[in-house]
């Protein structure tokens, strides 16, 4: 069965080709869906509409929800099939498959019925202004209230195919609608829609890509029927075997985390506006959303990186091959790190031509978003290894070490230092908070690791010496 083709991978494939094979197509999924979320800034920015790039950075925590609520379910479910098929339990993994699915759809049915509602407090709460209120509106309309179950299910889809050995289908799924969105960008805001409308028009472009990559993922699931997991018969859907509590309990620290970065990403949007005069606010805000979305594509490369592995952890660590799992950890580690330096060197030489891309001919919000860039940029290697750390206790089940640090890092840590770093130094002290807490993260994140490590191979070990 074609079942067992794809767990190969898993099995038999030397570390360097699995890693390869699993990582490279996550990767560059990452790599385009970041172009995608680039392609709305960018293509704003060329309207010099300070408000409406303003707008969209203030909107997106609250689009992010819909990538926790992804992330609930389809790292939850992608971290418990990959160990039931490691145990050899397709029956149960085809009823997590069927009950991540229509989770998330109904999740996606509330949040959007809670944003209709209470669109107005929502969106001054996240930092809106009465000059952004009606940009954010729309877009917050089009992409959630009417576009939240497609952008929940391709990243949940994404997610599930990859846990059964499928990550250059996952993929190309969400790459699909990545690409699209570039496509359709420039359509919908220069072409089709009338001059003032460019942000409904972005917003358009990446409800309709999130709809074709959600078609991409149904269409292969119903032509691939020989592996077993597939099912999106809601029938299959089961709340025995504690799979609605296994899927939740290890989603839920990735959801969390995503969640606390919404809040993060509030707060400092805040504070910003807060410290600076009425006239800058806007610029201060526009440089955060440049300065972060630069950033971001270091961070998702990482996570890129270390998810991709995840289901070769967790089907090693449930097949109780500690040898293979702890090469497989050593690989993602080492290649996080080194690609983080990377990162952080090419953004320290080029921060002012990165930036004047995001907002050319906003001198302000470009100054802003140098300063900003030079901060958190800091952050970036310490950041690869709590995603590392994380993605092992997702993949191996440990809710408790996943939620500590999901909280540590986006919360606990970062928001306290945010207020009391403003009051020191300034908008940039809000900036500073990010590598300082990511700092403290990593202790926290070895400490909790190498136990686990050391305890799991002592245990596998006494394992084999009772089945000998």
């Amino acid at each position: 069965m074609e079942q067992n083709n794809k767990t190969k991978i898993f099995e038999d494939y030397p570390i360097g080709k699995a890693f390869i094979s699993l990582v490279t197509p996550t990767i560059i999924s990452q790599i385009i869906m970041i172009i995608y979320n680039y392609a709305d800034a960018w293509f704003l920015g060329l309207t010099k509409n300070t408000d409406a790039v303003a707008a969209l950075a203030v909107v997106m925590p609250v689009f992010i929800i819909l990538n926790a609520i992804a992330s609930l379910f389809g790292i939850g479910g992608s971290s418990l099939i990959a160990r039931c098929l490691g145990r050899k339990e397709p029956d149960k993994a085809k009823k997590v498959f069927a009950f991540s699915v229509w989770g998330s759809i109904i999740s996606a049915i509330v949040y959007s019925i809670i944003i209709l509602v209470f669109a107005k407090p929502i969106i001054y709460l996240v930092g809106g202004t009465d000059a952004t209120y009606p940009y954010i509106y729309d877009y917050a309309l089009i992409t959630i209230v009417f576009g939240s179950i497609p952008t929940i299910l391709n990243n949940v889809f994404g997610h599930l195919v990859r846990s059964v050995g499928g990550a250059k289908e996952a993929s190309i799924g969400m790459g699909l609608g990545g690409l699209l969105n570039i496509i359709l960008d420039p359509i919908f805001m220069f072409v089709i829609l009338p001059q003032g409308y460019e942000i409904v028009g972005a917003a358009l472009a990446t409800m309709l890509s999130n709809v074709a990559s959600t078609i991409f993922f149904i269409i292969y699931v119903f032509k691939h029927k020989e592996i077993e997991v597939f099912t999106l018969n809601p029938k299959d859907v089961s709340f025995k075997h504690s799979i609605p509590k296994e899927v939740l309990f290890i989603g839920f620290p990735a959801a969390l985390s995503t969640t606390l970065a919404m809040v993060s990403n509030i707060v400092a949007n805040k504070l910003v506006i807060g410290a600076v005069v009425e006239s800058l606010q806007s610029a201060v805000v526009g440089g955060l959303g440049a300065a972060k979305r630069i950033n971001t594509l270091a961070f998702n490369i990482c996570m890129g990186i270390t998810q991709g592995m995840l289901p070769f952890i967790a089907y090693n660590f449930a097949a109780k091959n500690s040898k293979r799992m702890n090469k497989g950890i050593i690989y993602m580690f080492v290649v996080a790190i080194g690609f983080s330096l990377i990162a952080i060197t090419f953004f320290q030489i080029f921060t002012r031509q990165l930036v004047t891309f995001f907002v050319p001919g906003q001198p302000d919000t470009i100054k802003y978003g140098v300063d900003f860039l030079h901060i958190i940029e800091v952050a970036v290697p310490l950041c690869s290894i709590c995603f590392a750390t994380n993605t092992v206790f997702q993949a191996t089940g440990k809710k408790f070490a996943s939620f500590i640090l999901s909280i540590l890092r986006k919360g606990v840590l970062d928001i306290p230092l945010m207020y009391i770093l403003v009051n020191l130094v300034g908008e940039l002290g809000v900036l500073w908070a990010t590598p300082i807490a990511e700092t403290l993260s990593v202790f926290v994140a070895v400490g909790l690791l190498i136990p686990f490590l050391i305890n799991n191979a002592k245990n596998n070990k006494q394992t084999l010496d009772l089945e000998n």
